[in-house]
């Protein structure tokens, strides 16, 4: 109980407790104040087709950047009616919901994410021995280098965006989508969708709903962080650069900062523009300080575990029997990421992994191959520990995906499993061409980018012909108008005349503008990043 109020008790995690609450409030005034309402009707109308639907699914989760939770609440229910009206499957849609929302936190630019994993390789110098002016980096410049080799929450989060383009699916959500489109059932009829939590927050307000307080909040939630991540490392004083600055900040307070702008911004705008009353706005902080009570659990639990293991001293034990396995340390980011994706997935939280694996993978690290190695061993631990969120069906993310995209809990877990071990399957293919020499992220990144893409190819024609259905799902309208034989489908009676594959144009609106948006999302990923070195 001790080490339970002595993490509480830090600094740095107080904030961040702080910040999570502020975080949840925030995100409960961008849904209950309606903003949610005026996107679906600024681009409802834009969306005709399961794959549109996918997309932006994909591009609003890519825009709530902030939490996972979050992201998850709001893209959800931002999207699900839509998706619902245009048949993509309910496993569909908690996939894309699931596989975006975390990758893209751990990233940020601005998350409660980053600050959880910067509080971790503290705790990692910490069971290390050594200080961050003894090494010559800080925790959060760490956290900055190690963004390339999270090789698996790139490819996890390329793959959504891969498939929903493309259309291409394979596994179970193969059988699932053509459920939808054919039979226009989006959960089968056994299933049992989850509850929805909702009710912790209400419904969105239908008075004057404005896109401003969608975007509002989130801009100033990433203005307001990232100047005063800047200020808080003295950017403003002279002769410190931009990068110096990033690297000695106070992280957890510039995302404090940043949380209370979030949340008083959505609160201005909710009460503002007339879509609630002071009354309401003040029981909406509170409701959304409740959406963060398990995450917060789940914190404190997590550091928890991490402090018991440094008190016993379970880092200095596994880096004596490893330093004397004569293990080469390049075969090291392997072993971690392997360790991480076991420990994820049994436990079913990728912060708990987080915090027992950092502080024994910088120390065994350093002793094995020195400075350098760290921040590979950090990405792909970060990596590995949201593998693990992506198939444990006693994760938390998984399981809020599943409730908020209306899914059968276990048809979502089997459904993405697939997916999830083709990304994780070029990410260990990474780690043994790391292990043999090849240690540049700029090749090992891009030649996995591809070798995802062939994946994902190969499997849906291999899958498609296995089981007799399209390689490139139809769209119901399509179906509907006889364009696709679905007899030739059924009877296996196809010849090279009888169209069975869907057919989608590229240059359109959609596909371009997530194209656009990710690529400017990638560049402030990378440029963010380059602020480590």
């Amino acid at each position: 109980m001790d080490w339970i109020v002595e993490v509480v008790r830090s600094p740095f995690d107080t904030k961040f407790l702080i910040l999570i609450m502020f975080m949840g409030a925030g995100a409960a005034f961008i849904y209950k104040s309606g903003g949610i309402i005026a996107l679906q009707n600024w681009i409802g109308h834009r969306v005709n087709t399961a794959r549109d639907s996918q997309i932006l699914t994909w591009l609003i989760g890519i825009f709530i950047f902030f939490d996972s939770y979050t992201s998850t609440i709001v893209t959800g229910n931002a999207t699900r009616e839509l998706s619902q009206e245009n048949n993509t499957s309910r496993e569909m849609h908690a996939y894309v919901l699931d596989s975006t929302t975390s990758p893209v936190t751990t990233f940020g630019p601005v998350s409660n994410w980053i600050g959880y994993q910067v509080s971790m390789i503290i705790v990692g110098f910490e069971a290390a021995r050594f200080t961050a002016e003894e090494v010559g980096i800080t925790a959060f410049g760490l956290f900055l280098q190690s963004i390339p080799w999270n090789i698996y929450c790139f490819l996890a989060f390329f793959m959504v965006g891969f498939i929903s383009i493309t259309q291409r699916f394979y596994g179970p959500m193969l059988n699932a989508e053509w459920r939808a489109r054919k039979e226009k059932k989006t959960r089968r009829d056994d299933a049992t969708p989850l509850s929805d939590i909702t009710t912790d927050v209400g419904e969105p307000s239908e008075k004057n709903p404005t896109l401003i307080n969608f975007f509002a909040p989130i801009l100033s939630l990433l203005v307001v962080g990232l100047v005063s991540m800047w200020w808080l490392g003295g950017g403003h004083q002279s002769g410190v650069d931009i990068a110096t600055a990033f690297q000695e900040t106070d992280v957890a307070l510039g995302l404090l900062y940043g949380s209370f702008a979030f949340m008083a911004v959505g609160m201005l705008g909710a009460v503002g523009f007339g879509t609630m009353d002071l009354e309401e706005a003040s029981d909406t902080v509170i409701s959304g300080f409740k959406t963060m009570m398990i995450a917060a659990a789940i914190i404190v639990l997590a550091w928890s575990i991490g402090h018991a293991a440094d008190q016993v001293g379970t880092a200095q034990y596994i880096v004596d029997v490893m330093v004397d396995s004569s293990i080469p340390g390049s075969f090291l980011p392997l072993l971690i990421f392997l360790a991480a994706m076991f420990i994820a997935f049994t436990t079913g939280t990728s912060w708990g992994t987080m915090a027992i694996l950092t502080p024994l993978a910088i120390p065994l690290g350093y002793e094995m191959s020195g400075l350098s190695i760290l921040p590979v061993l950090m990405g792909v631990l970060f990596g590995g520990a949201i593998w693990g969120d992506h198939v444990s069906p006693i994760s938390d993310t998984t399981v809020m995906s599943s409730i908020f995209a209306g899914s059968d809990h276990i048809d979502h877990v089997t459904t993405q499993i697939p997916f999830a071990m083709t990304a994780a399957g070029v990410t260990v293919l990474m780690l043994l061409l790391y292990a043999v020499g090849v240690t540049s992220p700029l090749v090992l990144l891009p030649l996995s980018v591809v070798l995802t893409a062939g994946a994902v190819i190969a499997l849906n024609k291999f899958d498609a012909r296995r089981k007799n259905l399209p390689e490139v799902m139809p769209t119901t309208d399509a179906i509907d108008n006889g364009e696709i034989d679905v007899d030739a489908i059924e009877n296996g009676s196809k010849t090279d005349g009888t169209r069975i594959n869907g057919r989608y144009s590229f240059v359109e609106s959609i596909p371009l503008t997530a194209v656009g948006i990710v690529i400017a999302y990638l560049c402030l990923v990378f440029g963010f990043m380059t602020l480590g070195f």
